[in-house]
């Protein structure tokens, strides 16, 4: 099985962050395969390096081609309205950025590593939520 990087953990990653990446090599003994992230991720990821300088965007962007990027299907779509139904009518309230994330993971059988604590309320989803 692969993982999926969540957005704080691919910022982590980038600014270095040892306690996260500490983490991260003890799970890639449990999934070796490389990490790949979604484009949900990189979009967020993308959007936070606006602000940088150009030398800084060049280095953030060459950091994010190391990981390959889950794209949606039809099949994502149904996952998506599925648990947002679900979710919703138990009256669990999750980003649509997050469900799309999640939606994802699922439709792609792999296991999302995160920090952010509201992928928890996810039954479906194989997660690894780091604390630091």
């Amino acid at each position: 099985m692969s993982i999926v990087l969540d957005t704080d953990i691919l910022i982590d990653l980038e600014k270095g962050r040892r306690q996260t990446k500490s983490k991260l090599e003890i799970l890639s003994k449990k999934y070796p395969s490389p990490p790949h992230i979604t484009f949900i991720n990189l979009f967020e990821f993308l959007f936070g390096i606006k602000v940088q300088s150009e030398k800084k965007k060049v280095q953030s962007l060459n950091f994010a081609e190391n990981f390959g990027v889950l794209h949606t299907t039809d099949e994502t779509s149904k996952l998506l309205a599925d648990l947002k139904f679900k979710y919703d009518k138990k009256g669990i309230v999750l980003s649509m950025s997050d469900l799309i994330v999640a939606s994802l993971v699922i439709e792609n059988k792999m296991i999302l590593v995160t920090r952010d604590r509201d992928f928890e309320k996810i039954e479906e989803l194989e997660k690894e939520i780091i604390e630091l």
